[in-house]
């Protein structure tokens, strides 16, 4: 509810659309709130509200393998700035806005079990202009990092795959271009903090097998795919870097931090706005 208070507070200042970014990493339950503060802000105040994620403008499976192929091989991973289809979400999040309604415009779904954006009769329909929208993502609102600190590699997988920092400082260098100039439109910042790296990878396991069995009963269900943990741990591995960074570099500049403990209880809030 403080932070229901917050955003009515936001709000006030102005009659355009209040774009807010939600920035935690995998399994902080950033979905799950942004959903719930839109859906409390739809009934209570009736505002136009819609949550837009960061991963559903994922560069399609063929971009990436383009990108890979003309840059670096690990760019074929979804994940790391370069592989969001930025252009898009920066024309989607304008769309929404008082200053260039619409009446209906669609945004794209990716389906992660299959690993590629849905076909564009599956995409979402929203009617705009909207009051509010949250943008959630991983790296919503990160910044880069300095050149010094990439100079050596983090984990085993940059070691072996990237030993001489062409991926790192491209990933870097997204960041600082189009990344930066998508993350500029946000009014402000939630962060959901994380305890640590390592219970990130707890809880994005988690995530898998709670997909695994929500896909089930879907017609394509033979054709996904779902991680073992070793497969999760080189997945996650793509973001280390970055989300270690924005555990400590974060916290300096969003508006306001919901810090977790490691059983995802509430560690404590902290605002500019207290």
């Amino acid at each position: 509810m403080p932070i229901i208070k917050t955003i009515i507070s936001w709000k006030k200042e102005g009659t355009e659309t209040l774009l807010i970014g939600v920035n935690g990493a995998q399994g902080t339950g950033k979905t799950t709130f942004s959903h719930f503060v839109c859906e409390y802000l739809s009934q209570q105040y009736e505002f136009r509200t819609i949550v837009l994620s960061l991963d559903d403008f994922y560069k399609t499976k063929s971009e990436r393998n383009a990108l890979a192929e003309a840059i670096h091989p690990l760019f074929a991973t979804r994940g790391v700035p370069g592989t969001h289809a930025i252009d898009l979400a920066l024309n989607v999040i304008q769309a929404c806005t008082f200053k260039n309604a619409h009446d209906i415009i669609e945004s794209p779904i990716f389906r992660k079990e299959i690993d590629d954006r849905a076909e564009r009769s599956q995409w979402q329909r929203i009617q705009t202009p909207i009051d509010v929208l949250l943008f959630e993502g991983w790296c919503v609102s990160a910044r880069p990092q300095a050149i010094k600190d990439l100079e050596i590699p983090i984990n085993q997988l940059e070691e072996k795959d990237d030993p001489n920092g062409v991926w790192r400082d491209e990933v870097n260098a997204f960041l600082a271009g189009s990344y930066s100039d998508l993350f500029a439109l946000l009014d402000h910042t939630i962060m959901l903090k994380a305890p640590n790296f390592d219970q990130i990878l707890e809880w994005r396991m988690e995530q898998e097998n709670k997909l695994r069995i929500q896909s089930k009963s879907l017609a394509d269900a033979s054709q996904h795919h779902y991680m073992s943990t070793n497969e999760l741990k080189h997945f996650i591995a793509h973001y280390e870097r970055l989300t270690k960074w924005m555990l400590n570099d974060m916290p300096t500049h969003a508006d306001i931090i919901l810090e977790f403990n490691k059983d995802r209880s509430l560690k404590q809030l902290v605002s500019k706005y207290a």
